[in-house]
């Protein structure tokens, strides 16, 4: 993983945010198509360079964007009809029969958690909506949090062949990674349709491939306290994935405490070990799963998980000191 960031020229400033890489400001060029939309829930932004090949280049980002429609249908637990809708209704009932590629995600989730100590769970859901962060924001009661806790365990999916089966009282979310699973199929949809210097933002969740103009394409990092759009430095980036998290996206302060959307699955309770981590790794979505475990597990925890998987991360701790692998230090620099 050092000698692939190496060898992308970096030059980086980078401070970890959630869902704040966001296209620096550059001159409007006719080479480049962007068309932004909703998709699995949030604001998605597809970028290509069309080389002269306006109308084909619209063609393939609407293959792209059909692709991530064709995905939250298969994966979304918040449509009815879904393949991973009916696994949940059936908790408790029967197995059902899935989809080959919702089997394989399946699959890789129950390794992440497994890689990751618990701190990604696909089962989060199990949960309930005790955690909301809109106008009826309350903090749940420590008993509340306790039974729905109960709730929460990937050991519980069983899998025997494409048949799924979760016992009573268990839910499937995979909130947590089809997202960063999307973003890869639509580089790969871009790629295949000849366009090979592209970049799929979703919500934040970022891949590119290829060159933005002969350069590497340039992502801007929100200050995670700093005034919204205020950035505290950039990533230059070709052919990786970025992905950040934090602590400031969707909170709320109560009696001097934040409370935000990055729930430990361990405990149920918000992570308070980190206020953001950006994770640079050549696959979206196990850059998703990871950014948030790293986030979770803090400092020592984190960063060797990110070691031992062979991703480059940075995490700032609630102090706002900086921790990072070797490799991000590295091609770390002040903007």
């Amino acid at each position: 993983m050092k000698n692939l960031l190496l060898r992308t020229l970096f030059s980086l400033a980078i401070v970890g945010a959630l869902l704040a890489l966001r296209f620096t400001p550059r001159a409007a060029s006719s080479g480049v198509l962007r068309v932004q939309q909703t998709a699995m829930g949030t604001v998605w932004n597809i970028e290509v360079m069309d080389h002269g090949k306006r109308d084909q280049a619209r063609r393939a980002i609407s293959q792209a964007y059909g692709e991530l429609e064709r995905i939250e249908a298969l994966m979304s637990e918040w449509r009815p009809q879904s393949p991973i809708s009916q696994v949940d209704a059936a908790a408790g009932e029967h197995p059902v029969e899935v989809p080959e590629e919702l089997r394989a995600i399946l699959q890789r989730s129950i390794r992440y958690s497994q890689q990751t100590q618990g701190t990604f769970d696909v089962t989060w859901r199990g949960m309930g909506n005790i955690w909301h962060f809109d106008d009826s924001f309350v903090v749940p009661s420590p008993a509340q949090i306790a039974a729905a806790r109960r709730n929460i365990d990937y050991r519980a999916i069983q899998i025997s062949g494409n048949s799924v089966y979760l016992p009573e009282g268990k839910n499937i979310g995979l909130g947590g990674i089809a997202k960063g699973y999307g973003v890869n199929r639509a580089v790969e949809v871009l790629v295949k349709a000849g366009f090979p210097d592209c970049l799929v933002d979703g919500g934040g969740d970022v891949k590119v491939s290829g060159t933005h103009e002969g350069q590497p394409w340039r992502l801007g990092i929100q200050d995670p306290r700093g005034e919204h759009g205020k950035l505290l430095g950039t990533v230059s980036v070709s052919n990786l994935s970025v992905v950040t998290s934090g602590d400031y996206e969707r909170f709320r302060m109560v009696n001097g405490v934040r409370y935000h959307h990055i729930i430990d699955p361990r405990t149920g309770w918000p992570a308070t070990a980190s206020t953001s981590v950006t994770v640079i790794c050549d696959d979206a979505e196990k850059g998703v799963v990871l950014d948030k475990a790293i986030f979770i597990l803090g400092p020592e925890e984190g960063l060797a998980l990110a070691r031992t998987q062979g991703v480059e991360a940075l995490l700032i701790d609630p102090q706002g000191h900086q921790h990072t692998t070797p490799g991000f230090a590295r091609v770390f620099s002040a903007d």
